[in-house]
C-alpha cells in the first residue's frame, strides 16, 4: 500500500519545473534549460522513491481522517511553527552575539513580498525534491538491500536513520550563505548546523509519513517564518 500522494506525476514534474525556471534569473536558454532539468529531477526522484519502498511499510494512515484540503494547512501550520521557533533561537540567542544577522534580515523586509514568496517556493520545492525525495529514499533503499531486510521493506530505524543522514546534509549546505555573510566560529557552525537539522529532521518525517508534497508544505510554513514574519521582528 502506497502513501497518500495526492498529485499526479504530470503536476508534479509541472511543480518541479516551474521551481526550476524560477531559481534562475530570466534567460532565453538558461530559464527553459533550468526547468528541464528540475523537471528531470523531480522524475528521478519519483524512480527513486519508488525504488526504495518506503512508504510502503510506514504509512501509518493517521491522516487517514483529515480531509485532503485540509492536510497542506496542516503541514504549513506545523512548518511554520518550526520556523518561529528557528526564529526565535536566532533572534534570541544567536543575533546578540552576530549582529550581522540581523541585518541580512533586514535586508530581506526591503525585498517585495512576492520576492520572497517566489523564494519560499523555490527553495521549498527544490530542496525537498533533492533532500528528500531523492536523498532520502536513496539511504534508506539502500539500506535495506545492503543489510538484506525482510522483503527488502524499510523499516522504522532505517527511516530514521535516512532522515538522519538527509537533514545533516540538508544542514551542511546553508553553511556557505551564512559564511558569505559572517565569520563562522565553531559556536555559530553548530548552531546552524543544529537549526537546520532540526528543520531537515521535521520535513523528512512529513515525507515519510505523508508524502513529498506534505515536505514541501512544511518546508514552505518554515520559509515563511523567515522570510516574511522574520524582518518584522527586528
Amino acid at each position: 500500500m502506497t502513501p497518500p500522494f495526492p498529485m499526479r506525476t504530470s503536476a508534479f514534474v509541472t511543480v518541479c519545473a516551474s521551481a526550476g525556471a524560477l531559481a534562475v534569473p530570466l534567460h532565453a536558454v538558461a530559464t527553459p534549460v533550468s526547468a528541464l532539468v528540475a523537471g528531470l529531477v523531480g522524475l528521478l526522484g519519483l524512480r527513486v522513491w519508488r525504488w526504495s519502498r518506503l512508504p510502503s511499510s510506514l504509512t501509518t494512515g493517521a491522516s487517514q481522517g483529515i480531509p485532503w484540503l485540509v492536510r497542506p494547512v496542516v503541514s504549513l501550520g506545523i512548518g511554520l511553527i518550526v520556523g518561529l521557533l528557528v526564529l526565535g533561537v536566532i533572534r534570541l540567542a544567536i543575533e546578540p552575539k552576530v549582529p550581522a544577522i540581523g541585518a541580512c534580515m533586514a535586508a530581506a523586509a526591503a525585498e517585495p513580498v512576492w520576492r520572497r514568496l517566489l523564494i519560499i517556493y523555490v527553495a521549498a520545492v527544490g530542496e525537498e525534491l533533492i533532500f528528500r525525495l531523492l536523498l532520502l529514499s536513496l539511504f534508506a533503499g539502500l539500506a535495506v538491500r545492503v543489510f538484506r531486510l525482510a522483503g527488502r521493506l524499510p523499516n522504522r530505524n532505517v527511516a530514521w536513520v535516512a532522515n538522519g543522514l538527509s537533514a545533516l546534509a540538508f544542514a551542511a549546505v546553508h553553511l556557505p550563505a551564512w559564511s558569505e555573510t559572517v565569520s563562522l566560529s565553531p559556536g555559530l557552525t553548530l548552531a546552524v548546523l543544529s537549526l537546520n537539522a532540526l528543520g531537515g529532521v521535521v520535513f523528512g518525517y512529513a515525507f515519510v509519513n505523508q508524502g513529498i508534497v506534505a515536505a514541501m508544505w512544511a518546508h514552505a510554513g518554515a520559509d515563511c517564518a523567515i522570510q516574511l514574519i522574520g524582518p518584522l521582528t527586528g
